[in-house]
């Protein structure tokens, strides 16, 4: 079987060019690269399964890197986007980032080893020094899904998540109440941020302040939203209702209510953006802010197959997505007043 060492005495490199080459990690010639890849060609060299696409000039894999896809909102993602792929002749590969910048370098730097053809990404963070960091490590056609990276090049696939924020928010002070607590994700996420903003136009419309105390963050995580909405819940002054920013944030919420015993509507009123897969199964059914992550996924694709194919160019357009609010039993006038707008 020939080794990468191989390689290297055919192509008359150093192995640490080679890797370079068939990494994508170090800038290298076009003329050495070709030398590479022909002696990659003529001795069959199988660099981690991708000696096809050295070998054919051209991938069939396209990346997806999601925050979390144990959660049902990105599983159902990466399920659209395979299935388009796969429709269009393409392969998928999954990855993880668990919503933290170093795993996701590593996520990227894996892509190259299996010479994506193109990406999908829904990025961890997104200033603009995140930006800088990932045009660096990005070298093939990659579309943004559902949050946009300043200074980025890429098209932007995502929701309107001010007016998802707005939505839920809206919701509750139309109904009467004002001491609305809200579980925000990760400070300086454009989402989080967002969907944040969101719930504070909502009440300036209004011509009012959310208490500061209202507000503690869940890190779009299950166990940080149940103990943020504990220690909201046991305020001396606990808000009457609560709006979550995320669907894993809910189900922390949800475990925390029913610690706590209470009873919803009608002691604690709640609105999740994002809604959750067995809302059915509950009782009463959360009220949520809809998101519509699976057109999203299926733009996002389109628009990347249609790079690949050469059909179009990447603009850095911002394609922004409306979300809906659907009310169910989970949201009710606070005990003791009437809606504000009835």
């Amino acid at each position: 079987m020939s080794t990468i060492k191989d390689v290297a005495k055919r192509a008359g490199v150093a192995i640490s060019t080679v890797s370079a080459v068939i990494n994508r990690s170090a800038p290298v010639s076009e003329d050495t690269v070709a030398r590479v890849e022909a002696a990659v060609a003529d001795i069959g060299y199988t660099p981690h399964g991708a000696a096809q696409s050295l070998r054919s000039g051209r991938s069939r894999l396209i990346g997806l890197a999601v925050p979390n896809i144990a959660n049902p909102h990105f599983a159902a993602v990466a399920r659209e986007v395979e299935n388009v792929c796969l429709n269009a002749g393409y392969t998928t590969v999954v990855y993880s980032t668990g919503q933290d910048a170093e795993r996701e370098s590593q996520v990227l730097k894996m892509m190259r080893v299996q010479r994506v053809a193109g990406l999908i990404v829904i990025p961890t963070r997104s200033d603009a020094e995140h930006g800088a960091a990932l045009v660096n490590q990005i070298h093939v056609p990659t579309v943004l899904l559902d949050m946009y990276v300043d200074g980025l090049p890429y098209d932007v696939i995502k929701t309107d998540n001010v007016e998802a924020g707005r939505l839920a928010t809206e919701h509750l002070l139309a109904l009467g109440h004002r001491r609305i607590g809200i579980i925000v994700g990760i400070p300086g996420l454009a989402t989080s941020d967002d969907r944040y903003a969101g719930y504070l136009k909502a009440f300036a419309h209004r011509g009012l302040v959310p208490a500061a105390e209202l507000v503690l963050p869940g890190h779009f995580d299950q166990g940080s939203a149940h103990d943020a909405a504990l220690a909201l819940l046991d305020l001396p002054e606990p808000p009457t209702a609560i709006v979550t920013i995320s669907n894993m944030m809910t189900i922390g919420l949800l475990f925390a209510i029913r610690e706590r015993k209470l009873h919803v509507p009608a002691e604690l009123s709640l609105v999740g953006i994002d809604d959750l897969e067995f809302a059915g199964l509950l009782d009463p059914q959360p009220t949520a802010v809809i998101t519509p992550i699976l057109p999203m996924a299926r733009r996002s694709i389109g628009k990347l197959l249609a790079q690949l194919a050469g059909e179009q160019l990447a603009t850095a357009e911002r394609e922004v997505h409306q979300p809906e609010l659907i009310v169910r039993g989970s949201s009710a006038a606070p005990r003791g007043s009437q809606s504000a707008d009835g």
